[in-house]
Formats: structure tokens, sequence, C-alpha cells
């Protein structure tokens, strides 16, 4: 029997948006002004204060890949998308 070795990738992953607008704003000054035009939206949402807020998701793909051992992440895809498919 040949020995099979899974790729799963990222099964779990995290994050946390930063809540203050000053680290924002001076690094967004730093990497340039253009892009402050860019950014601006998001500034506004910081300028008024937010509450801090994080999250992790689980990636239900690549986990049935982790536990099912299938070959390919495409045959744990509950739903494959399908072109010209969207609208039936």
């Amino acid at each position: 029997m040949p020995r099979v070795e899974l790729t799963v990738g990222v099964v779990i992953c995290g994050s946390e948006n930063k809540e203050r607008f000053e680290i924002l704003d001076a690094r967004i000054r730093e990497l340039g002004s253009t892009s402050r035009e860019k950014y601006e939206w998001y500034l506004d949402l910081r300028r008024h204060g937010t509450v801090k807020h994080s999250g992790i998701s689980l990636r239900m793909e690549h986990m049935l890949l982790f536990a099912t051992g299938l070959p390919d992440i495409k045959d744990a895809v509950p739903f494959p998308r399908s072109w010209g498919k969207a609208n039936n």
C-alpha cells in the first residue's frame, strides 16, 4: 500500500483589527500621501472610536480534507462553483 502524505494547509486562523486611529494614521502617512485616499473610509471607522474585536475561523473544507484524508481539496468542497451555475 503506498504512503499518502496530507497537505492540508491552514485549518484554523485568527486575526485582530487595529483599533487605534493614531497608529493607523501614522502608518498610512509613512507609506505616502497617495495611499491615504484609499484608506480614508477605514480611518473614518476608527476616527470616532471602536471596540476591540477579533475572531477565529475554522475552514471547513480544510478540516474535511484533514479528517477524511481526501487527496484533493476540490473533493471536500460541499458546494463547488461552476461556470454559469450561480443562478441555477
